[in-house]
């Protein structure tokens, strides 16, 4: 293969570990899914192969597979227990971002 050609801004997408899954999890429920920055921040200071927007996209990815049934996962299996956290705190902070909004009004 022509390494020559390789685009240098392309990252290897390293698939999430469950411990990193886990971290994910923590900081979102501390923060919630408005702050992807602080969440960076907070527990994965020292990742520099994730960068907020990946972990954005990754809840993205875990509150969708939270949601389908275990036969249509893919990828990395990660434990059901999170997988509530997840849905928990999703819903937590859907609820908590309509209340601002309405008090907004």
């Amino acid at each position: 293969g022509s390494h020559m050609l390789e685009d240098p801004q392309r990252r290897i997408r390293r698939p999430f570990s469950v411990a990193e899954v886990e971290a994910l999890v923590q900081a979102v429920e501390k923060l919630g899914t408005g702050r992807w920055r602080d969440v960076k921040l907070c527990a994965f200071e020292d990742a520099d192969h994730r960068t907020y927007v990946d972990l954005k996209d990754k809840w993205k990815t875990l509150v969708h597979t939270a949601k389908i049934s275990p036969q249509q996962r893919r990828g990395e299996p990660v434990p059901q227990e999170l997988l509530n956290r997840v849905l928990n705190a999703h819903g937590y902070w859907t609820q908590q971002q309509m209340q601002q909004l309405q008090q907004n009004v």
